[in-house]
């Protein structure tokens, strides 16, 4: 019995120690019990989000959907969509006051959280993007293989905000434009490995390096297409090692 009583303590610590180390998990786990409305499966709106933000978001998101599936084949990824219209609901689910939208990928599943700003198909599809490469490898290779300039790049293929050229060639070139108009020495990847790495140092250097890994995933295609970024995927999958 004191067994038993140790073991329900141990839980109980281990539990209350989550929630407080990982709170957003916990409200993206349990949104449907906040102030939120089920809309479509898998896709919640903050309650008083006006029916036209609804039926854009809907239409958004199927619009992002056959963008990831244009690119890669298919759709895999199962991400709940949370839409947030108060900046403070948003903070208390991204756990940042910046940006769109922002993914959460954990074993048990995956969550898409977007603010006012989110509300267009780049930055879903951005972040579908995301959640589709962690559903192909697992969320264990993701995170210990899968550099993020390479998950950010790979992205940015989806998400037209920067460039929006479709031609693999052009695009790879407006890229290289764009990162030079911005710095004359691009970022070194091996600097941009971690979300530290390529968050933690501002938003001018988070913009460029945005732009440093799609000039490098750009240029894998330019070169020899889509199947090649897919070839990498697969082997990161079957050897658990990474190499671009």
């Amino acid at each position: 019995m004191k067994f038993l009583k140790y073991f329900f303590y141990a839980l109980i610590t281990l539990a209350s120690l989550f929630v407080w180390v990982f709170p957003q998990l916990l409200r993206c786990f349990c949104v449907e019990y906040d102030n939120f409305l089920e809309i479509k499966p898998n896709i919640f709106v903050e309650e008083k989000t006006s029916k036209m933000q609804q039926d854009s978001l809907i239409k958004y998101v199927e619009n992002a959907k056959m963008r990831l599936k244009t690119f890669w084949g298919s759709k895999n990824g199962q991400a709940t969509i949370i839409f947030s219209k108060n900046p403070k609901t948003y903070q208390k689910y991204a756990k940042t006051t910046e940006g769109a939208g922002f993914s959460i990928g954990t074993p048990l599943g995956s969550w898409i959280i977007l603010n006012q700003d989110g509300l267009n198909v780049d930055v879903i599809a951005h972040e579908m993007c995301h959640d589709e490469l962690m559903t192909k490898l697992g969320w264990w290779k993701t995170k210990q293989e899968i550099p993020t300039w390479f998950d950010e790049g790979l992205a940015l293929m989806l998400d037209y905000r920067f460039v929006s050229s479709q031609d693999s060639i052009q695009r790879y070139n407006d890229y290289r434009n764009e990162v030079s108009y911005l710095s004359a020495i691009p970022i070194p990847l091996n600097e941009l490995n971690t979300q530290k790495d390529f968050f933690g140092h501002g938003e001018r250097f988070t913009k460029i390096a945005y732009l440093t890994s799609a000039v490098e995933v750009s240029r894998k295609i330019s070169m020899k297409g889509k199947k090649e970024i897919f070839r990498i995927i697969n082997k990161t999958e079957k050897e658990g090692k990474f190499e671009f």
